[in-house]
């Protein structure tokens, strides 16, 4: 439920700006990885550039703060906490995620961004039921089995159409992977950082940085980098800084979003902006697609959306007074 102090205006700048940065941060990146800035393959230099800018934008933001008096708080770097074996498996999936998004993103377009990642609400089920131990329901089945006809109609789609990367496609499921598990991970982090989003995302961004970078110099991206003609250019510079700062945004805006809204609801803005970025993609690159194409994102879309919708009746159900006589079954739980 929305808070009574969040007004209906803000409630819609917290969602336009949610909207503007996850859109903007795809466009970036598709930007950064397609090819503008040569035909080498950076995508794991970008994600650990990624995390690192949006450390040293944090420790400027310290700095400038004591400089000036500001009031803004930096939280103090742990290494206890960076250290805790939860916390690298949060921070293992966000590297992996981080470089499968990069990857997919690569070798799809960005109107195929919905469908290719769409098999993250499978695996976040599935992950709930083997490690949360929630039992699954028939509407979560239900939910998954719309979502997996809409992502082979859209592959059969993308491939009749001359499109379709294997690649493109298998690492966009690998990406829904990782980010599943991180979503898990995250319930186990938040007690280790008292509940503090900033501190998780500052936190998480260190341990990436330090993760990334053997991953960087192994695979010999850092050195073409250095070598490379675009490393005088401005322009690539300005491009990897911004997607920097929008990959740190987007976690604050998301908790933004959910603080004046709710969970569910920013499922359903998620969702929404991702037609939007579908319908951007397609007019921003001048692309095509058949009436079957846009009916297998639609049932992704329709998939995520009915999910949603019954995860919020169960909540609704939760929080009504129980009026029966026979207590029910207080250890079962749904996905």
């Amino acid at each position: 439920m929305v808070e009574k102090k969040s007004s209906i205006g803000k409630v819609c700048s917290v969602i336009i700006l949610y909207w503007g940065v996850s859109i903007s941060m795809v466009f970036v990146n598709k930007h950064i990885l397609s090819g503008s800035f040569g035909d080498n393959d950076v995508s794991i230099f970008v994600a650990w550039y990624q995390c690192f800018s949006a450390v040293i934008g944090i420790q400027l933001c310290g700095f400038i703060s004591r400089k000036t008096k500001i009031p803004v708080k930096i939280p103090k770097i742990e290494w206890n906490l960076l250290l805790k074996k939860d916390f690298l498996r949060f921070s293992f999936a966000f590297v992996a995620s981080l470089t499968m998004n990069n990857l997919m993103l690569k070798h799809i377009g960005v109107a195929f961004y919905q469908v290719a990642r769409s098999w993250t609400l499978i695996f976040t089920i599935l992950f709930s039921q083997c490690l949360l131990k929630k039992n699954i329901t028939y509407k979560a089945i239900i939910a998954c089995l719309i979502v997996t006809c809409g992502f082979f109609i859209g592959i059969d789609q993308e491939d009749a159409s001359g499109t379709l990367s294997v690649w493109g496609i298998i690492y966009g499921i690998f990406a829904s992977l990782a980010t599943a598990l991180g979503g898990i991970f995250i319930k186990r982090v938040q007690p280790i950082v008292e509940g503090d989003s900033f501190k998780q995302a500052y936190y998480n961004n260190i341990n990436g940085v330090i993760i990334f970078f053997p991953l960087v110099l192994s695979t010999g991206q850092l050195q073409q980098i250095l070598y490379s003609e675009f490393i005088f250019q401005p322009s690539f510079w300005i491009c990897m800084t911004i997607s920097g700062v929008l990959s740190l945004s987007i976690g604050w805006v998301s908790v933004l979003q959910i603080k004046h809204t709710s969970p569910i609801t920013h499922h359903v803005s998620n969702t929404a902006k991702s037609v939007l970025m579908t319908v951007l993609a397609i007019m921003y690159f001048n692309e095509e697609k058949t009436m079957l194409w846009w009916g297998g994102n639609f049932l992704v879309i329709f998939g995520v959306m009915y999910y949603t919708y019954s995860r919020m009746n169960e909540k609704m159900d939760q929080e009504l007074p129980d009026l029966t006589i026979e207590p029910e079954n207080k250890h079962s739980h749904i996905v």
